[in-house]
């Protein structure tokens, strides 16, 4: 079991401004049992050519012959990973000091240990300057919880696991593959694992994930399927049994209050797509009709211009929420 393998696998496309950083933040890890398993979807920017320049034998380079989408490409990544452990990565994120270390050790915590998640914190244009954050479940210690524990550990675990980058699944444990909808395309097997083994939530941040290369932000169809409904369709199958009922209306709750994810749709989608998510967040909740949060998010979505919108969300994120993490530990 000390012997455990690292495969870091990450998916590309068209991410030449970032794989570079993203590569040298992972191969100074004090940590190095690990290959670098790489699946580019057909990019046609210079991106393999950058990742080719490392020279390191540890990096293996893969390309589809089309393009397949986010989550059919973490598809072929789990098919060409050889590591014991999956370490998720994404091409513009960072990898922070000693995050595969510290991601090992939580591993050797017993063999019940199925997934490991971690704190991360996004940023713009400094790496050294959080701008908002996923806080740790608990800031004084690593923690090894399961998703029967409570509502509030169903909610944290989720929460943590939106994004990619630094998640880290054992490989045996897998039993459901990567979806094909974007955004809980990395969650079925991550969710499936949480139904028999333990988790783990390091209490340190690992991983700065870039805010301006999201694909959230330029892709607006990807929100021609709805987030909220993609994310309810993972609870209602994933946890389709009546012993996961609770943890499954959790869940569906979860997803049914995020009324932020109103203003990203106003941003970077159609108006369609907006009155659309609207429509859903009160067909899962009717409660919603109470909630003055719901109507402040969805009439400001609706109201409000989107170049203004926008400008008042980034600015809100400098500007306020960096304020609050200040004091976040941050090892580059």
């Amino acid at each position: 079991m000390n012997d455990l393998k690292f495969s870091i696998c990450i998916p590309t496309y068209n991410g030449a401004f970032w794989i570079k950083e993203t590569l040298q933040s992972i191969l100074s890890q004090s940590f190095q049992n690990y290959d670098i398993t790489i699946s580019d979807d057909n990019s046609i920017d210079n991106t393999l050519e950058i990742i080719k320049s490392f020279y390191d034998k540890r990096i293996k380079i893969f390309k589809n012959e089309k393009n397949l989408g986010y989550g059919k490409n973490l598809q072929v990544l789990k098919r060409l990973a050889s590591g014991d452990i999956l370490f998720l990565m994404g091409q513009d994120d960072i990898l922070l000091k000693d995050a595969l270390l510290k991601t090992y050790n939580a591993f050797l915590l017993g063999a019940e240990i199925g997934a490991v998640t971690r704190p991360y914190y996004w940023f713009s244009e400094d790496v050294r300057k959080p701008v908002r954050a996923v806080k740790p479940y608990n800031g004084n210690e690593d923690s090894i919880i399961s998703i029967f524990d409570g509502e509030r550990e169903v909610k944290k675990i989720f929460e943590s696991a939106g994004q990619l980058s630094g998640l880290a699944y054992r490989r045996e444990y897998i039993d459901i593959d990567f979806h094909e909808d974007t955004f809980p395309a990395h969650i079925y097997p991550f969710a499936s694992i949480a139904k028999k083994h333990k988790i783990v939530f390091l209490k340190d941040y690992t991983v700065a994930v870039r805010i301006p290369s999201s694909q959230t932000r330029f892709k607006s169809s990807i929100y021609d399927i709805s987030p909220t409904e993609s994310w309810v369709k993972m609870f209602r199958s994933v946890y389709e049994e009546d012993k996961y009922k609770k943890i499954r209306e959790i869940g569906m709750e979860q997803v049914s209050t995020n009324f932020l994810g109103l203003i990203q749709l106003k941003t970077h989608s159609t108006l369609k797509n907006l009155l659309r998510e609207i429509l859903i967040l009160l067909r899962l909740r009717p409660n919603n009709l109470l909630n003055v949060r719901f109507w402040f998010f969805s009439l400001g979505a609706i109201l409000i211009p989107r170049a203004t919108l926008r400008w008042l969300a980034d600015n809100y994120k400098r500007k306020i929420l960096s304020r609050r993490l200040k004091n976040t530990p941050i090892k580059i």
